[in-house]
């Protein structure tokens, strides 16, 4: 039995356990100081019909937003379509990117806007609840200004058997 506890044995499990505890402790420190998870962003944003080009003229628009860390994805759908495509578009969306330094940007196909084709392209910032950029289709010339208001988000109902 002594020849399981001798000095040496000790003090080099004892070594790796304090220098174990002290590489903890300095990547804790390091963590808590400089690294700060994302701002939370996603949720569904109603786009106001205001000159919006050929494809879009005169639609209610709702940019649904799903957030990983600064990964995004998402869909832009055409409000009266919101019911019967919120489910597969929030399932596959059309659309992803990134958030990065305050500024939002996804890119992807219109495949859930019926009368458009092409490309989509947004871009902005989120400031409180609304966010403010620019929409471009690859079938409609220039940048398209818009500003959208996050919808308040409704608590999931349990659902009884």
């Amino acid at each position: 039995m002594g020849k399981h506890f001798s000095l040496r044995s000790l003090s080099f499990y004892g070594g790796a356990i304090v220098f174990v505890v002290a590489l903890f402790s300095v990547v804790t420190a390091y963590g808590e100081a400089n690294l700060k998870a994302a701002q939370k962003i996603d949720g569904r944003y109603q786009i106001s019909a205001q000159d919006l080009p050929g494809c879009l003229k005169s639609e209610q628009l709702l940019l649904l937003v799903q957030q990983s860390g600064i990964y995004l994805t998402g869909a832009l759908l055409a409000s009266d379509t919101v019911d019967t495509l919120e489910k597969r578009a929030t399932e596959r969306p059309s659309l992803s990117g990134k958030w990065e330094n305050q500024q939002l940007t996804l890119h992807g196909d219109a495949s859930y806007l019926p009368k458009c084709k092409g490309d989509i392209n947004v871009q902005g910032t989120i400031a409180e609840q609304s966010l403010n950029g620019k929409l471009s289709l690859s079938s409609a010339p220039g940048d398209i200004p818009f500003s959208a208001k996050r919808e308040a988000t409704q608590p999931k109902n349990p659902q009884g058997h």
